[in-house]
């Protein structure tokens, strides 16, 4: 059967590699086998330590990229920023994924966030495929446009500076003797096929055409019973307010605003200090040293704070569970700005204390959140997970 190689190069966290994992159990279910080339090793293994795949570190740029462009406005200005400025260290990232391919032999390649393993597969006589949020995969168009309204730039600039960024990639591709681009978004378009795990009104380019929209499932391994919505949440008279967040400046100040609003509050961390913000918290905020099985969460709670993370916010989303914003990367803004146009959210600067908490008092004082984000749950009360898994599945085997 094939030998399907799965790539995650950039960002962060468990999104990247959770929803692929059951798309993997069903092609390994078929006889195929799996091998996953991936930023995170640990998180890898955390994620697919019980499975028979293969691991292999993906290479990835180590510091910062000088000049450092500080607020890109398009993909190409992410590119640069992330090893495509350095002609010299993007050749050499390009010859290492490609090395890799070499000694792997893949019959098929599944790319997460993964530009330079895009574009070092230009050529390979084999299917390729993108999966991942909008973020991930341009439109194919040039110039590239704005990827956010409030960084604006001339057309005319945006198509110079992708002029002279093709002809740096393309002088790199013709030394390997690959098919040249005459664009950026052309890296994307050039695949087999682009698997985008989100749903169209969440793309972060809102003006895509025919995209391959499978919708979304959860990025992590779900615990199974466990608590019950009665011990689920710490006693509090107000709200049931559940928050996933890494640590920020103003994250401590806020916990302890919802507990002096009496909100029944649970906190879900990815790298927090436990030990350090529970000491001046009230009971009625509980910090959780471990997952909760979302299911049960997203029924009984009322409001969702997150930094931006697209899987989670999906979840309550589908629940007509409202959600607010503390983004952390421009990607999380990006996708924060469109869950606000939507009207099922706002957001709130990290560092912005004060910002933080008008913001959110604003929100728990109005139905219009809630009330749109039921609307969302109500156009997809037909989705089902478990049938987009099977779709990507499908579509991936399709092609073998």
């Amino acid at each position: 059967m094939a030998h399907i190689v799965f790539g995650w190069e950039l960002g962060g966290g468990y999104g990247h590699l959770g929803p692929f994992r059951p798309v993997a159990e069903r092609l390994m279910a078929s006889g195929h086998r799996i091998t996953l080339i991936v930023k995170d090793l640990a998180r890898a293994g955390a994620a697919f330590g019980d499975l028979d795949v293969q691991l292999y570190q993906a290479p990835v740029k180590i510091g910062k990229a000088i000049p450092h462009t500080p607020s890109p406005a398009t993909f190409g200005h992410l590119l640069q920023n992330v090893g495509f400025g350095d002609p010299e260290e993007l050749r050499a990232m390009v010859q290492a994924w490609r090395n890799l391919y070499h000694l792997i032999r893949p019959d098929c390649l599944v790319l997460d966030h993964a530009p330079t393993g895009i574009l070092a597969s230009r050529g390979l006589s084999i299917p390729s495929f993108t999966i991942g949020t909008g973020f991930f995969c341009p439109v194919d168009e040039f110039p590239l446009r704005e990827m956010a309204p409030w960084r604006p730039l001339p057309k005319e600039d945006r198509a110079s500076n992708e002029l002279k960024f093709v002809n740096r990639i393309n002088g790199i591709l013709q030394s390997n003797q690959q098919p040249k681009i005459d664009r950026i978004g052309q890296i994307y378009s050039d695949v087999t096929a682009n698997l985008l795990t989100t749903f169209q009104e969440l793309d972060h380019y809102p003006h895509r055409q025919g995209g391959e929209y499978l919708g979304a499932w959860s990025a992590k391994k779900q615990i199974r019973g466990g608590d019950s919505a009665e011990t689920l949440w710490p006693d509090g008279e107000g709200l049931k307010v559940y928050a996933y967040l890494k640590p920020f400046r103003a994250i401590k100040d806020l916990l302890r605003w919802l507990g002096g609003q009496g909100c029944s509050t649970l906190v879900v961390g990815d790298g927090l200090n436990t030990a350090e913000l529970g000491q001046s918290l009230p009971p009625n905020v509980r910090l959780a040293d471990r997952h909760f099985d979302l299911a049960t969460v997203v029924k009984s709670c009322d409001l969702a704070i997150m930094n931006g993370n697209h899987g989670t916010c999906c979840e309550f989303l589908l629940a007509g569970r409202p959600v607010f914003h503390i983004p952390l990367t421009f990607e999380q803004a990006v996708f924060s700005r469109r869950t606000h146009e939507l009207g099922v959210s706002l957001d709130a600067v990290p560092n912005q204390t004060q910002q933080v908490i008008q913001q959110l008092s604003a929100m728990m004082k109005s139905c219009s959140f809630r009330d749109q984000a039921e609307t969302f749950a109500a156009q997809y009360a037909e989705f089902e997970p478990e049938q987009a898994m099977e779709r990507c599945t499908g579509i991936i085997k399709q092609f073998l």
